[in-house]
């Protein structure tokens, strides 16, 4: 009887002991939430086998994805700051990265992997993790659109682009296809990443130091004209008739699907046609032609930001540093995904398919300028004004006037820096 006591009590302690390690081990993990967006090459997958590899290969941490949803991820981010909901780890952090306190100052070591480029400054302080380059707009075409409406070559001018819409239109033909809805960035990002930065920079190669000491107007002519024969294009009829009522993603299944025969998008879109099996016998794709003659073009530095409210920053950064070149297979997968570039010191490539390939051939030569409103550190725009400007824009598409609509960009400029306390 007593020999089964004993047994009882000892099997008591060895379960408690062990429960209590069960415990142990709860109490040491740690979890990290990871506010990311979901797209056609972002899916639900991509950022599934990102979280279950590092995962496995740091135990103790878990990553946790939030979604970011809404029409727009800075101001899903800044909701979610107002409300003390901050994520830990944040994809697209950087209208909030010049607001002092809200991310975390990034390790030297850290930031030592990483181009001199694209370390970002604010104040004096490092609060972004590079993450990727990204190639912006150029036009991408059906050729057997182009065949059809007899068009034997890409147009390299102003005046060929305006003569290749006209032949696609006389051939029973859309020209181009659009996007509005919720997406209010992609209503203008074509032509505004493609044409209206490549003239701006042209004219003013500081033009975001003038515009924020003021010697530069929003209202400045380069930047009238230069929208008013974006409006030409649209009051031409060249634009698809339905393009407002697209989002990004629907706008392009119909390009793909034939509705119009170009599409001004970004080497993502490359990435998704080489994916889908498509090859330069279907799809073209050519620099976008500016007015002014004037050749140039822009890459969007990404980054990530570590929130200074996270209670784990250590394993933050550490997540950062594994994804973003610490483990080269994830970070090659990273950017494959959405057809991006490394910004580590030692660069990490992948083996790119035909469009992508000719859409990265198509930069030789051409030269390298900043865009206006990615810049980041000392010279960027203040957060909510990109936002302002693209539904300002939207408003542009749909026939308001050009010149009332750039009346209100100095104004809401000068609005967002006085609220920064800039």
């Amino acid at each position: 009887m007593r020999k089964h006591f004993i047994s009882a009590v000892l099997a008591g302690i060895m379960a408690a002991s062990m429960l209590g390690g069960f415990n142990a081990a709860a109490e040491d993990e740690v979890t990290l939430t990871w506010a990311v967006f979901e797209t056609d090459n972002y899916t639900a997958e991509v950022w599934q086998h990102i979280i279950d590899t590092f995962e496995a290969d740091n135990p103790g941490i878990k990553i946790e994805k939030v979604l970011m949803t809404g029409d727009s991820r800075p101001q899903f981010l800044k909701t979610m700051l107002a409300a003390g909901n901050m994520p830990d780890i944040n994809i697209d952090p950087v209208d909030l990265a010049s607001t002092e306190g809200v991310y975390a100052e990034v390790p030297e070591e850290l930031l030592g992997k990483y181009e001199d480029a694209a370390i970002a400054t604010y104040n004096g302080k490092h609060t972004l993790v590079p993450a990727y380059k990204a190639l912006r707009t150029q036009c991408y075409y059906h050729k057997d659109q182009f065949e059809e409406a007899g068009i034997t070559e890409e147009p390299a001018t102003w005046e060929e682009f305006l003569e290749v819409c006209d032949k696609l239109v006389a051939a029973g033909k859309t020209p181009l296809m659009g996007v509005g809805a919720a997406d209010i960035w992609a209503t203008s990002f074509g032509w505004w990443v493609g044409v209206t930065n490549a003239e701006l920079q042209a004219a003013y190669p500081d033009f975001n130091e003038k515009v924020l000491n003021g010697e530069v107007k929003w209202t400045d002519s380069v930047l009238s004209e230069n929208l008013k024969n974006w409006q030409k294009l649209i009051d031409a009829g060249y634009y698809h008739k339905g393009s407002m009522s697209f989002s990004n993603t629907q706008a392009t299944e119909e390009f793909k699907n034939g509705s119009a025969a170009m599409f001004m998008d970004g080497a993502w879109s490359a990435a998704t046609y080489d994916g889908e099996g498509l090859t330069t016998d279907d799809i073209g794709v050519f620099m976008v032609p500016t007015p002014s003659g004037v050749k140039s073009y822009c890459t969007m530095p990404q980054y990530w930001g570590v929130a200074e409210s996270c209670e784990h920053k250590e394993e933050a950064f550490k997540f950062c540093e594994y994804v973003l070149g610490g483990n080269e297979d994830i970070y090659r997968y990273y950017l494959q995904a959405d057809g991006t570039y490394s910004v580590t010191k030692e660069p990490v490539g992948y083996e790119m398919g035909p469009i992508q390939t000719e859409f990265y051939n198509n930069l030789d030569g051409v030269e390298l300028v900043p865009e206006i409103m990615k810049l980041v550190g000392d010279t960027a725009m203040p957060t909510g004004f990109e936002d302002f400007t693209c539904k300002s824009l939207q408003n542009v598409f749909t026939g308001a006037d050009v010149d009332a609509e750039l009346a209100t960009w100095d104004a809401e400029m000068q609005r967002l820096l006085e609220a920064a306390g800039e």
